[in-house]
């Protein structure tokens, strides 16, 4: 099978990759030491996450950790299963996730979604 055969009927692009780390994110000192910019960290309100990210032409790294534990474990937020992926980073649980958008003015999803 070659790509072509299973492309979606929607065009979608990769928009960042997050990668889940300990609290404040001192991985991103060797980023910058590595000549990277760092861009404004921002706080997910209602998901219980906050971040520092590195914005480069059309993505974003950003560098993902748990604030707030009531909120990922929210019944909302639960599904992600991002508190479980975090408490566990370091124990065989993936620390990465891949985000895409849409190409053009389009609000397809990518996947079935629940929300």
């Amino acid at each position: 099978m070659n790509h072509r055969e299973w492309q979606w009927s929607m065009d979608f692009e990769f928009d960042h990759l997050f990668i889940c780390t300990d609290i404040g994110a001192c991985e991103a000192e060797r980023l910058i030491s590595l000549g990277l910019v760092e861009g404004t960290p921002n706080t997910h309100p209602g998901q219980g996450t906050a971040n520092r990210r590195f914005f480069f032409h059309n993505v974003m790294l950003e560098l993902l950790w748990v604030h707030d534990v009531e909120e990922v474990q929210s019944e909302l937020i639960r599904r992600t299963y991002l508190w479980e992926r975090w408490e566990n980073r370091k124990d065989g649980a993936c620390p990465f996730g891949v985000c895409l958008r849409p190409v053009g003015d389009s609000d397809a999803v990518a996947f079935s979604n629940w929300i």
